[in-house]
């Protein structure tokens, strides 16, 4: 994408969020304003790894996790490796509460997924198999408790787990529609 292409973008989503400032008066304008170039730039980001997940097919170069951990990078101040090592556990955790079909084709969905889980911390055994009691439960705890041990063996705190996984819904939104998106999001939600 041209940086003018981007530009007319940017400035669409801006007049488009200025016009609905109009309608809705002008005390809320710099509250939508703010949402529109957030959404924008959401919108430009996303578009942006989409694009490069297209060269990279189009150009029959191998494909890299470059393009979910630039995002991540991007968007969280976090390293390269805290992307990678923090996607790969997300999946990680998905592909346990995840039927394998459902799985593969989230992962055929992903360039450089198989990169990603090998980047993931090693964690030990789940709550559920060092705690029975813990019963249907264990599931639900179990992911949480295997996500926060994974971001903290690479450094960041229990609390980028819920801002990591937005983000890594959102790009499988894009690369493998709303479906696989919906099936990730539901391997990760706590029932």
């Amino acid at each position: 994408m041209k940086n003018s292409d981007r530009i007319k973008i940017t400035l669409s989503f801006i007049s488009i969020a200025l016009a609905g400032c109009a309608s809705n008066g002008s005390e809320r304008v710099f509250g939508t304003v703010d949402r529109g170039l957030e959404t924008a730039g959401r919108t430009m980001e996303t578009g942006r790894a989409v694009m490069q997940a297209g060269r990279t097919a189009a150009t029959g170069t191998p494909a890299q996790p470059a393009v979910l951990t630039d995002v991540l990078v991007n968007r969280l101040g976090v390293s390269r490796q805290q992307a990678l090592g923090g996607a790969g556990a997300i999946f990680q955790a998905a592909q346990a509460r995840m039927a394998p079909q459902a799985f593969d084709h989230l992962s055929q969905s992903v360039p450089g997924m198989s990169d990603m889980l090998a980047a993931a911390p090693q964690v030990g055994p789940p709550l559920s198999q060092t705690m029975p009691a813990v019963g249907d439960l264990g599931g639900s705890i179990d992911t949480m408790t295997s996500l926060a041990a994974s971001f903290q063996q690479l450094n960041m705190p229990q609390s980028m787990v819920s801002q990591f996984i937005p983000v890594v819904v959102d790009y499988v939104r894009t690369t493998g529609g709303p479906t696989t998106a919906n099936l990730l999001q539901s391997a990760l939600v706590m029932h």
